[in-house]
């Protein structure tokens, strides 16, 4: 998955023409059974002679939240997916399931910075 991911990005940043790649951000859902901290240490150690060498990869931890269809969105508390307001386990996932890229920084040779 952190192979695919640096794959992904690199190919991006060559098709667009910048030289290195920065920073990596990413989403990682908090149910997607991904653990942030092995995908960190993967990254470190796949970007070696890439051209994600040198770059920082920025994880962000999306809460899991589900929506009940009577009371809205609520964030999931120790996997407990009933509504805490009403009680009814008629409730559907909305966030946390992820693990998705969500933006790279890249720059030219000369050190600036790539749109």
């Amino acid at each position: 998955m952190v192979r695919r991911l640096i794959e992904m990005v690199a190919s991006e940043a060559e098709r667009s023409g910048g030289e290195e790649v920065s920073v990596v951000r990413v989403e990682v859902g908090a149910l997607s059974g991904v653990e942030p901290m092995l995908v960190q240490l993967a990254y470190d150690q796949l970007i070696s002679g890439s051209r994600l060498a040198g770059s920082r990869l920025e994880i962000e931890v999306v809460p899991l939240r589900a929506r009940c269809d009577q009371c809205g969105v609520f964030e999931v508390p120790q996997f407990h997916f009933s509504c805490p307001r009403c009680g009814s386990p008629r409730t559907v996932v909305v966030s946390g399931e992820e693990f998705r890229l969500v933006s790279f920084d890249q720059f030219t040779k000369r050190g600036e910075p790539q749109e």
